[in-house]
């Protein structure tokens, strides 16, 4: 999983988006800003890569009706899909990401919980997440992928409740 991450050969195909997202991100933007089946194209090709396989059919009602409404949000508020990019562009290249990472003046001091989905790009461990910086809460889960806000909006909300009642104790 990690050399898809990182765009080794033979995974670079899933790589393009982000590469033309960090080089050119206004050219894309600009491209998808009136086209609906383009972003439709775009954002469901992205799901059906990074989400839990239950949710691939696409018959889950729930989960659809929050694809459709990424889409209508993306199309109806022009220039949001470009901006939702931006971050690719003044972010770390994925490549030098454990470079970057490895630097003491990069460390996160504030303490904060990480949950790791099963089906997320990379599904860290509890270990990995530790040498980010302060690491105060941890949780693994065997569900769930890279948009689990929309996958699973209620473990979120107990993984954010659990954390904050651990690591800021009354």
């Amino acid at each position: 999983m990690t050399d898809w991450w990182l765009g080794q050969p033979g995974n670079e195909k899933h790589m393009g988006y982000a590469i033309e997202m960090r080089t050119r991100p206004q050219t894309i933007g600009i491209a998808f800003s009136d086209n609906p089946i383009g972003i439709m194209c775009f954002v469901g090709e992205k799901y059906h890569e990074l989400v839990d396989p239950k949710y691939r059919d696409l018959t889950d009602k729930r989960f659809m009706n929050d694809i459709l409404t990424t889409v209508c949000l993306y199309y109806f508020t022009s220039p949001s899909i470009m901006t939702s990019m931006l971050c690719y562009y003044n972010n770390v290249r994925h490549e030098d990401y454990v470079d970057f990472n490895s630097k003491p003046e990069n460390y996160i001091k504030a303490p904060f919980g990480f949950s790791s989905y099963r089906w997320d790009i990379t599904p860290t461990s509890e270990r990995a997440a530790a040498t980010t910086g302060n690491c105060q809460w941890f949780r693994e889960r065997e569900i769930g992928g890279h948009f689990i806000a929309l996958e699973l909006p209620d473990e979120v909300v107990e993984d954010l409740r659990d954390c904050f009642t651990e690591i800021y104790k009354p």
